[in-house]
């Protein structure tokens, strides 16, 4: 049954990488990120608004004058297609590892920190759930909150009490 789950799932992936190859223009993709990067350099590198009656203005209305710097969205855009692909590649190396189900396993990353979260067999397991996440050159922390499943023996003896074995 999990060998079946593993292949669906591999399937699954793998109409969905051939459905993004069909349908994303690429060149266009990269024309627009270096337009992006182009825009946002130049806004980069322009001083914030600093006209003397708009700050006398905002002291007299809030007391204070904030100013931010523009926020280099290319780069925002890059940080987070590279934790979905950090993170669908350890989904992946999961969903091929024996040992380990990927639909028992969550992953999240941000900015480089995974985080695995759900069941495995054992401790080795969430060792190589850890390590396999360590594999990808992106991640430079990982969090488990992963718990050993609990043997359905151990559960079976935990639901039977001292008196029903007297029986």
């Amino acid at each position: 049954m999990g060998r079946l789950l593993r292949l669906v799932l591999l399937l699954f992936l793998v109409l969905g990488l051939v459905w993004v190859a069909q349908n994303v223009d690429f060149k266009r993709l990269r024309a627009s990120a270096a337009e992006l990067r182009g825009a946002a350099s130049k806004a980069e590198s322009k001083v914030p608004d600093l006209d003397t009656a708009k700050i006398a203005e905002e002291l007299k209305q809030t007391g204070r004058v904030v100013r931010r710097r523009a926020i280099n969205t290319a780069e925002k855009v890059a940080e987070a297609t590279k934790d979905a692909r950090t993170t669908a590649a350890i989904k992946a190396k999961l969903a091929f590892d024996s040992s380990l189900s990927a639909l028992d396993v969550s992953v999240d990353t941000t900015d480089g920190r995974v985080t695995l979260a759900g069941r495995a067999d054992s401790p080795a397991d969430i060792a190589r759930a850890i390590e396999i996440a360590f594999e990808q050159d992106d991640v430079y922390e990982v969090i488990s909150t992963l718990q050993v499943r609990e043997s359905r023996k151990t559960s079976q003896e935990r639901g039977r009490s001292p008196m029903s074995s007297r029986t």
